[in-house]
């Protein structure tokens, strides 16, 4: 939730949230938030994807399997 936007519709379920976005942006992309072209490059969208599959495959860190070597591929 990059702007926090949607805070309002999650608010009442949780007082956890984490509003956080692992995305990178530069000066130029914040003039487009919530305007005219609003987007992320497709490298950041799929940075941001993986981010978040890693952090749900490791949530449960008490029940990992043995460690494994992956290549950050989906």
């Amino acid at each position: 939730m990059i702007g926090n936007t949607d805070t309002v519709h999650y608010i009442r379920f949780t007082k956890n949230i984490y509003r956080f976005s692992p995305t990178f942006m530069f000066p130029e992309d914040l003039k487009r938030f919530h305007g005219n072209n609003e987007r992320i490059s497709v490298q950041n969208y799929e940075q941001v994807i993986n981010f978040y599959y890693h952090l749900l495959v490791n949530a449960d860190g008490g029940t990992l399997p043995p460690f494994h070597k992956h290549n950050d591929e989906l």
